[in-house]
């Protein structure tokens, strides 16, 4: 009878050990930073991602009003891959009147063309990234330096890379999106407008 307790005894005391080293396990799971130096929105878009897969996270204050994301060691790989596939955060666009001002006194023309084309590319790279369906979007415009006075002169051109969500069909979208860049670039004909939709794979099962 006295060994059967001391048998019992000792595999409740095992059963306790156990449990005791992996609460310390658990609790060695430090944090790391997911993402640094984002804005607000940015960094509440990338949390309510995160906390509807089940990842648990936290926002901290960074520089310059910045938010940090947060999350435990062992989960950064799984929201490294989940925010990848939703195309979190969003890449951070510059409208015309950031990017198309002087830093100096004096520009020359070629700066100012460069800096509009810019301009022009990433204010519709930003409309396009807000269809739904759209992970990323970027714009190429090529306004062309023509002499006034030439005989031939070289038209206008656009292309667009669309990067999409793997169930989102934007096929019916393409005239659309093109006829939107059309209109906000004078001069530029449809036939010189180029859509390009890269569609994500779907999520391994």
């Amino acid at each position: 009878m006295i060994a059967r307790k001391t048998r019992y005894g000792g595999a409740f005391t095992a059963r306790i050990c156990a449990a005791a080293l992996a609460l310390v396990l658990a609790g060695c799971d430090s944090e790391t930073t997911l993402h640094a130096g984002l804005g607000e929105r940015q960094a509440n878009l990338v949390m309510a991602a995160l906390l509807d897969a089940g990842i648990t996270c936290r926002k901290t204050p960074g520089e310059e009003g910045t938010w940090n994301v947060m999350v435990m060691d062992s989960k950064f790989a799984a929201a490294v891959n989940l925010l990848e596939s939703k195309g979190l955060p969003r890449r951070e666009f510059q409208g015309v009147g950031e990017v198309f001002k002087k830093t100096g006194m004096i520009s020359s023309p070629s700066e100012e063309r460069i800096r509009f084309m810019d301009a022009l590319a990433q204010d519709l790279s930003r409309t396009i990234a807000g269809i739904d369906g759209v992970i990323d979007a970027r714009v190429h415009v090529v306004l062309p330096e023509n002499d006034p006075f030439a005989r031939n002169s070289l038209p206008s051109s656009a292309a667009v890379a669309i990067r999409s969500r793997w169930d989102a069909d934007l096929s019916d979208s393409i005239p659309a999106i093109k006829g939107l860049v059309k209109n906000s670039i004078e001069g530029l004909a449809y036939d010189k407008i180029v859509v390009t939709i890269f569609r994500d794979s779907p999520p391994a099962r």
